[in-house]
């Protein structure tokens, strides 16, 4: 549900638009008084962690990812009652902002719909739907293409599609997934269901002259059923939006901000306790269940119990399965490199194009091509140096 980013920037001018300076560590001298620019000699990487604030009686964090830490970020995950698409109860929507505007990052929730070859059961589920007893939309079975120029792009304001990328590695991750469900479901005794992942890039215009990356990854569950109005078989389409990102950024700079892209979305990470809490409840809730607050409280606190006190504290660092194919996605359009801590080992991938960096061992990272910036001595705090790998 949620995607990782990494950041890259590769001249002073790119560094002084995306962070312009400010703040803190600004104006730190070294040793010698030199005073040394933050946004134009090294530039600061903080990790924003959002919150669930709804789903167990106390905030939690559901996730985090990386960010130039002078950019503002709004959102995190809220609970919605949304009838009968149970696959729509948990909704992530963020934003993130540079300090100018010139670079807008967006996460959408996801979206599920359903669809049927045959037209009498389309026409069945509209009318279910519009007499109040609703499930999810109904609407063609999209791939990600699709849903881009018919649903997503027209929701987001996009005036032209100048380019449209099959990003295989992420789909490939995404087969992975599928494939192994469908062979748990055969050794079940079920074989009337398949799959058809798709994931794809586009570089978009708006109106006001914006340009834009826009992510968009889409499931299609397929069951064939009888067709018991016509006879013989006919296909069912169970269908999510799973991803759905978008980055704005000033005419010109597609190269910049597909690094910027890159980034992001190779840095996000998934707390395991929330994510095996909410699960959980989605579960439970799909099986008819009715979880009060009581009840949600108590799941939450089993799955933290479920998970050890050193992986709770730690899990950011973790490479968990469901990261691997936002890595993929960050490799796939070569935006990061990978460094490691020499005195732990701990990996983290960061933007592209760097000779030097340092961690403070918080989930901030400094990047820097100047091999005279220390920031040990700049900054007085404790950083340590990483290598790359």
């Amino acid at each position: 549900m949620l995607r990782t980013i990494r950041f890259i920037l590769l001249s002073t001018s790119l560094l002084t638009l995306i962070s312009c300076g400010g703040g803190a560590g600004s104006g730190a001298k070294n040793a010698d008084g030199k005073e040394w620019e933050k946004g134009k000699d090294y530039t600061v990487l903080k990790r924003f962690r959002l919150e669930d604030k709804q789903g167990f009686g106390e905030p939690i964090t559901a996730y985090s990812l990386l960010l130039p830490d002078d950019w503002t970020v709004t959102g995190g995950i809220n609970w919605v009652a949304n009838g009968l698409c149970v696959n729509e109860l948990i909704v992530n929507r963020m934003s993130a902002k540079s300090p100018d505007g010139g670079y807008e990052f967006e996460s959408f929730p996801l979206k599920s719909w359903n669809w049927y070859d045959n037209p009498m059961m389309v026409q069945a589920t509209q009318q279910q739907n519009a007499s109040g007893f609703k499930a999810c939309d109904v609407m063609p079975a999209y791939n990600a293409e699709a849903y881009l120029r018919n649903v997503f792009g027209p929701e987001i304001g996009v005036k032209q599609i100048n380019s449209v990328s099959d990003f295989r590695e992420v789909s490939a991750g995404m087969e992975k997934v599928a494939a192994d469900t469908k062979n748990s479901l055969q050794q079940a005794g079920i074989t009337n269901v398949s799959y058809n992942p798709t994931a794809i890039l586009a570089q978009v215009v708006f109106a006001d002259g914006k340009e834009g990356l826009a992510v968009v990854a889409v499931n299609q569950t397929i069951n064939q059923m009888p067709d018991y109005m016509q006879g013989g078989y006919s296909n069912g389409y169970v269908c999510s939006a799973d991803s759905k990102l978008l980055l704005k950024y000033p005419k010109g700079q597609e190269k910049e901000a597909k690094n910027l892209l890159s980034m992001i979305i190779s840095s996000v990470r998934i707390n395991p306790a929330w994510q095996n809490a909410a699960g959980q409840i989605m579960q439970n809730i799909a099986k008819g269940q009715q979880i009060e607050n009581a009840k949600r409280q108590a799941i939450w606190h089993e799955a933290q119990n479920a998970i050890s006190e050193s992986q709770r504290s730690t899990w950011e660092n973790q490479q968990a399965s469901n990261d691997r194919i936002n890595e993929e996605f960050g490799r796939t359009i070569r935006g990061v490199e990978q460094w490691s801590d020499p005195a732990t080992g701990d990996k983290v991938d960061l933007t592209l194009g760097y000779s030097e960096a340092w961690s403070k061992g918080d989930g901030t990272y400094i990047l820097s091509n100047n091999p005279l910036f220390d920031p040990k001595v700049a900054l007085q705090e404790d950083w340590k140096k990483l290598e790359k790998k």
